[in-house]
């Protein structure tokens, strides 16, 4: 390299700005305020709240009508048992095993982490799924519904079964759909993230009812507190972003 080559540094020169760490970036960019885990802990208090009195009235008032239905489904699913059903339905059970959608719901939150360097997608379905877990076991233990009179094929440390907590998390599964609609303007990666949701749930809860683990109404209510879940989640995140984009606006 000759002299010509060298560009001298001239005193009081700005330097070049150093790109910033994504780590730090990542670490700035937390979304959830106080007031946001707030709300959650209100919506906790309120889904359990009308949780607990349907699965009063399930048990209760309703049990000769809502019951006798959930009983001959139960009779009908076991009736109908075959060793390839069992297999099958051994596995549709595994897809929201505990174990599972831990394992899954953490890689998955790792990859979004790493790779558009935010929390916000993340943070969507491991909330999610965290609200639904605590409601499911502050339900299920206070109302302590016994699970089907049929043999079943698998046990649970948890001897109660209204709601379903595998169809309530399968279900969560559906906020993958509202982070692929974020990520994409075309219609068939959220078509085909909605159907893989849909049959997932649907599939955990015929195993789950097949295996005489779960009731009729019991997958019901896990539905309906998977879309509550993710609905709380959707709307205490959007207020959350909102937040942030006012504070670079402003």
């Amino acid at each position: 390299m000759s002299d010509l080559d060298v560009v001298p540094h001239r005193p009081g020169a700005a330097s070049a700005p150093r790109p910033a760490n994504r780590w730090s970036e990542l670490r700035g960019s937390w979304p959830l305020t106080w007031r946001d885990l707030g709300m959650l802990a209100a919506a906790y208090v309120a889904i359990t709240a009308v949780l607990v009195a349907i699965g009063a009235l399930v048990v209760g008032p309703f049990d000769g009508s809502i019951g006798a239905t959930d009983r001959r489904v139960a009779r009908w699913f076991e009736a109908g048992r075959t060793p390839r059903l069992d297999d099958l339905s051994y596995w549709g059970s595994m897809m929201s095993e505990t174990a599972v959608k831990i394992v899954l719901t953490a890689i998955a939150a790792t990859v979004m982490i790493a790779v558009w360097r935010r929390w916000n997608d993340a943070l969507l379905v491991a909330v999610a799924l965290v609200l639904e877990a605590c409601i499911f076991l502050t339900v299920t233990l206070i109302v302590g519904r016994h699970r089907p009179d049929v043999t079943r094929l698998d046990s649970s440390p948890v001897d109660s079964s209204f709601p379903s907590g595998h169809v309530a998390a399968a279900v969560v599964y559906g906020a993958f759909a509202l982070i692929v609609a974020r990520h994409t303007a075309r219609r068939w990666p959220v078509v085909v993230a909605v159907l893989t949701a849909a049959v997932v749930s649907a599939i955990v809860g015929w195993s789950r009812m097949y295996r005489g683990m779960h009731h009729l109404s019991d997958v019901v209510a896990g539905v309906v507190l998977g879309v509550v879940s993710i609905w709380v989640t959707w709307r205490v995140m959007r207020r959350a972003e909102g937040r942030a984009h006012q504070d670079v606006a402003t």
